[in-house]
């Protein structure tokens, strides 16, 4: 079984690997479940590429985005990467 400061660790050596995100913020920390699976969840933010956006875009939308990192507290293994939604301000 692993503790939420290795699932940490975890999701952001994931970040790296597999989106190239070297500049990342703990979110939040949460225990969950997924496909019957016991998962520590863990949100990470990183600076969004705004230069993909149309100026006016660029305004309303949020500098950061953020990903749910989904890794198996028994395994350590990472089960899912999701996009975390906020809801609107």
């Amino acid at each position: 079984m692993i503790d939420a400061p290795t699932a940490v660790r975890k999701a952001k050596e994931q970040a790296v690997l597999m989106l190239g995100q070297t500049h990342t913020n703990l979110e939040e920390v949460e225990r969950d479940s997924h496909n019957d699976r016991e998962v520590w969840s863990i949100t990470l933010s990183f600076p969004r590429n705004l230069d993909q956006l149309s100026p006016m875009a660029r305004v309303a939308v949020d500098p950061l985005q953020y990903k749910r990192f989904l890794i198996d507290i028994e395994t350590g293994e990472l089960v899912a990467i999701k996009i975390r939604e906020l809801a609107p301000r």
